[in-house]
């Protein structure tokens, strides 16, 4: 035991190690794109930049341009561009004509506005390189639904339709072609995020002979507030999965295949002297045993052998007990192939999907804002620092694509976030000067210094929130 305990604490420190290294990269590009924001605009109006600083706190690296510092600071939470400003510091007279405070309106909202819009065309630019990478998934195809189900209401108007195909393939979500499991997901998603009662598919056959559509499919059955719900599984779909032969991949160590001998590429035969044809069927077996000893049949470089195996056991997210072996399963490209596909633009395409898909998130980030603002979504839904390092160690160790997925969805969220009106944001400053233009005059430096005031309320009380939900979500699993 004390080998595997080693075993998981190294596992989790390089998982800290993971989640700081992607953390500090995700961010450090995102802020450093927003802040570059700022400065190139405030340079193109002659703006005196004095400091331009990645991070908060103590310089860790400091180079002092002709006439800008930049600065990367110890705390990687954000960054700031500081310009020459009465109202902040001693201006040289010579400078005068290029402080902040001196410049038009319509120059200082430009300037501000440069940093979350820049973010938004950055995710823009992130995700038409994704597509033009291409990402990879599991095509959505269905053998049918299951009963009692949303989908199999709807769908009772077609059995002699479903009757002559054994499989069919998710076409479209309320009008938008979908391609992977994912893409459907995130159609449900957005639907529930704007607070619709009920979905669209439309359903192809493999030979593409027929369509169908179900139209109205209720979506009173899945709780957005919920994450561990399987949304496909609760409006019906039953997806066609491939026969996966029953050899095994991971072994892991300390666990009761490895205690058994078992090795990578061993092939099951039987469990307890009954048939095992799949990888489906060895999971169902295993499953049913919890904490019990099996008696297994499998096959080594040509030779069968026996071994009885003292299963452990796990608790799913139902609740139930299930048997557990220690194993993962070893997968051939070639039985996938069918049920996989990539999704690959070129240059033009790429930045056409890329912004729809960013329109898709900017406006579902504000309908779920708007919800949380009425009362009608959890803020549990709310994620803070922790939770972005962990995606971010994660996308890191996952190769190129899920890297630029996650950044260009957090480019997106901190463009988002900035827009917000609460004073200290730049949506906040962005409110000052609208009033400005419209009134004639700024707006009063006492309401600016209690506006200030309950903006950082506001925002040390949300990243607050944030965390406490990080710590919830990961001390849970």
């Amino acid at each position: 035991m004390a080998l595997q305990y080693r075993y998981l604490g190294w596992f989790g420190v390089m998982s800290v190690v993971w989640s700081l290294i992607g953390f500090i990269l995700v961010m450090g590009l995102i802020v450093t794109i927003h802040e570059w924001g700022h400065y190139q605009v405030a340079r193109w109006f002659n703006i005196k930049v004095l400091k331009f600083s990645i991070g908060f706190g103590k310089p860790i690296y400091s180079r002092k341009g002709s006439e800008t510092e930049f600065v990367i600071a110890q705390i990687p939470l954000g960054g700031y561009v500081k310009f020459a400003d009465e109202r902040e510091g001693t201006v040289l007279q010579e400078d005068l004509p290029r402080a902040f405070n001196r410049q038009s309106v319509y120059k200082r909202f430009a300037v501000v506005a440069a940093g979350p819009l820049i973010n938004l065309l950055f995710a823009w630019l992130v995700f038409a390189v994704m597509y033009m990478v291409g990402t990879s998934g599991m095509k959505p195809i269905i053998s049918g639904f299951t009963a009692n189900s949303p989908l199999e209401e709807v769908s009772q108007n077609y059995q002699d339709q479903f009757t002559s195909y054994q499989a069919w393939s998710i076409a479209q979500v309320n009008s938008q072609n979908v391609y992977s499991w994912q893409m459907v997901h995130q159609q449900i998603l957005q639907a529930l995020a704007k607070g619709d009662d009920a979905i669209d598919f439309r359903l192809d056959s493999l030979d593409d002979s027929l369509s169908i559509n179900l139209q109205k499919v209720s979506l009173n059955s899945i709780d957005i507030n919920e994450p561990k719900q399987d949304w496909l599984q609760l409006l019906g779909f039953k997806p066609a999965k491939p026969i996966i032969p029953a050899v095994l991949g991971e072994v892991l160590l300390d666990g009761p295949a490895q205690k058994a001998g078992l090795l990578t590429g061993d092939k099951i035969l039987s469990i307890q002297q009954k048939p095992i044809h799949s990888w489906q069927d060895f999971v169902k077996v295993v499953q049913a045993h919890p904490n019990q000893s099996i008696q297994l049949q499998f096959e080594r470089n040509g030779a069968i052998f026996s071994e009885v195996v003292s299963l452990a056991s796990a608790e799913l997210a139902s609740g139930d007990i299930v048997g557990k072996m220690g194993v993962g399963v070893l997968v051939e490209k070639e039985t996938l192939a069918p049920y996989t596909v990539k999704i690959q633009y070129g240059f033009i395409d790429a930045f056409s999907h890329a912004y729809q898909r960013s329109v898709d998130l900017f406006v579902m980030s504000v309908a779920m804002l708007k919800r949380m603002v009425l009362g009608e979504v959890s803020t549990t839904n709310l994620s803070g620092p922790l939770s972005i390092a962990q995606f971010s160690g994660q996308a890191v160790q996952s190769g190129l694509v899920a890297f630029l997925s996650l950044l260009g969805l957090l480019s997106l969220s901190i463009g988002i976030l900035n827009l917000l009106p609460i004073p200290v944001l730049d949506g906040g400053h962005l409110v000052y000067y609208l009033i400005e233009m419209i009134k004639g005059s700024p707006v009063s430096e006492q309401i600016m210094a209690v506006g200030q005031t309950i903006g950082l309320v506001l925002l040390l009380g949300l990243t607050f929130l944030a965390l406490f939900n990080d710590v919830i979500r990961i001390s849970h699993g």
